[in-house]
């Protein structure tokens, strides 16, 4: 069976908590994590895809090889993780094509600052900035 990809900034502490969560719900073994600073592998295996892309948003290759962005990567996960599935009709009420990515989007411009909320450094060993 196909892979999911899951192409995440590593340098990102809510990120790597993300993946983590994926990792431990994805009781099938669905998905393929692939830390987004790994530029050699995809570069080779997604040539189209921009660093600065990629630094903006999780992005899931789906299993028939279309490419999920932000909001729409998170809601494909969660269908493929039986944990998450109370989630999912959540996801696809009426409205969240239009709410999920604003939301997505704030969360994610403010991810680093977010870590500070929550106690925690806005990176670790100053290998991150505020995008």
């Amino acid at each position: 069976m196909p892979k999911i990809t899951v192409i995440y900034d590593q340098n990102c502490i809510i990120c790597r908590q993300s993946m983590s969560l994926i990792r431990r719900t994805d009781w099938f073994k669905r998905t393929a994590p692939l830390p987004l600073q790994d530029q050699k592998i995809i570069r080779k295996q997604y040539p189209d895809l921009r660093y600065e892309d990629l630094v903006g948003a999780i992005h899931v290759e789906t299993v028939d090889k279309r490419m999920l962005v932000g909001f729409f990567a998170v809601r494909y996960l969660t269908r493929f993780l039986p944990l998450l599935w109370l989630l999912v009709p959540l996801l696809y009420l009426p409205g969240m094509n239009w709410l999920g990515p604003r939301v997505y989007r704030w969360v994610a411009r403010r991810r680093y600052a977010i870590n500070r909320w929550f106690g925690g450094p806005a990176c670790e060993n100053d290998t991150c900035r505020i995008h």
